[in-house]
């Protein structure tokens, strides 16, 4: 080591050429030497292993005859794959965290060489969540958690799942929908329980797609709910999403076509009152027609109690119809009489009072 400094120094009083290139070479040296390897993780799997413990592990809860134990829990929404309206549901994956501290733990695996291993999560106490508001749910992962030196214990999973929630159509195709789901810890009193939100997982995926709807907040709540099927209080954690329709294309499929047809009644009251036939067929076929488009929109639709933005719409073109109908009538009687001059007054009134009308429906519809 001696001869190697003794060398660097000779040639640095030789040459001072050399110093910058040496000193840079050095400082590149440490930095390769100190910077770990990249992609390595802090905690590579070789650092985890099966649980030893050195004492049976009892599985009840936490210092039960003291405080609430506290419990961590997270969601990621990773993907909206679809609403069904039909069936009020929506499809999603998403990511769930779970963590809390067991003491006991620590202390039984104070002979474990590693500083993490895995146990199956049913060989150990843990709150045991349960997605209130699912029709179907699948897991990706094994059932299993981490535990660490201190005793903190960590559950991760990822659902796949078919989820129910309300949904209100009163506004459609203008509406915005409130997508939640709904966790409950089925075996903690609320006394015995005090639930933290994870904010540091609790977020949207930025790669979530969903067709047809664009998301626009998405929140948590905690709160204290009654189960009647328990029959008894228990913690519940919600997700929360807000859902926002891209109506556009209902616009132009529905709703503009709906439109034209009302329109094209509008034509009778620029005939002459005496010319029944063209007036009655025309008014006819827009009926028929508005009808027909609104039974084939009735079986796309969820059967809910109410009308819709779109259904007043939809009647209200259909009452117009009939008024055009019963106005030419009424002007071919008073024309084919004394009063034709009367009939054509009404076509004149009529021709300024429908466009009115049908504007006025539109605002009332979906405003």
């Amino acid at each position: 080591m001696k001869f190697i400094v003794k060398s660097i120094l000779l040639i640095l009083s030789k040459n001072s050429v050399y110093l910058p290139v040496l000193m840079t070479s050095l400082i590149l040296f440490f930095i390769l030497l100190i910077q770990p390897v990249q992609g390595e993780p802090l905690i590579n799997e070789s650092s985890f292993s099966a649980c030893n413990f050195a004492d049976p592990i009892e599985i009840t809860r936490p210092n039960s005859e003291g405080e609430a134990t506290q419990v961590s829990l997270g969601i990621s929404l990773l993907d909206i794959v679809q609403l069904n309206e039909i069936r009020e549901t929506f499809d999603s994956k998403f990511f769930m965290e779970l963590k809390w501290q067991d003491i006991r733990l620590s202390k039984a695996l104070q002979n474990q060489a590693l500083p993490y291993c895995h146990i199956a999560i049913d060989r150990i106490w843990h709150p045991q969540t349960y997605i209130f508001n699912h029709r179907k749910l699948t897991t990706e992962f094994d059932k299993i958690v981490t535990i660490d030196w201190q005793g903190i214990v960590t559950y991760k999973q990822i659902f796949d799942a078919e989820v129910g929630s309300f949904l209100d159509f009163k506004k459609f195709p203008f509406d915005s929908q409130n997508l939640s789901i709904k966790i409950i810890i089925l075996n903690l009193e609320p006394k015995d329980i005090q639930l933290v939100e994870n904010q540091q997982v609790n977020r949207l995926s930025n790669k979530l797609s969903f067709v047809g709807w664009s998301v626009s907040a998405a929140r948590t709540r905690t709160e204290t709910e009654n189960i009647e099927l328990l029959q008894k209080s228990r913690t519940l954690f919600a997700f929360e999403i807000d859902v926002k329709r891209e109506s556009r294309f209902i616009l132009w499929k529905s709703l503009l076509p709906v439109t034209i047809i009302v329109l094209v009644t509008y034509l009778v009251f620029w005939l002459e009152p005496t010319v029944i036939i063209p007036q009655v067929a025309l008014s006819s076929i827009t009926l028929i027609s508005v009808i027909t488009y609104q039974l084939n929109l009735s079986f796309q639709r969820p059967q809910i109690p109410y009308l819709t933005a779109e259904d007043i719409f939809l009647i209200g073109s259909i009452l117009l119809i009939v008024l055009a109908l019963i106005e030419t009538i009424v002007s071919y009687n008073l024309a084919q009489g004394k009063f034709k001059y009367m009939g054509l007054q009404i076509d004149i009134v009529f021709r300024w009072l429908f466009p009115i009308l049908l504007l006025g429906l539109m605002l009332f519809a979906f405003l």
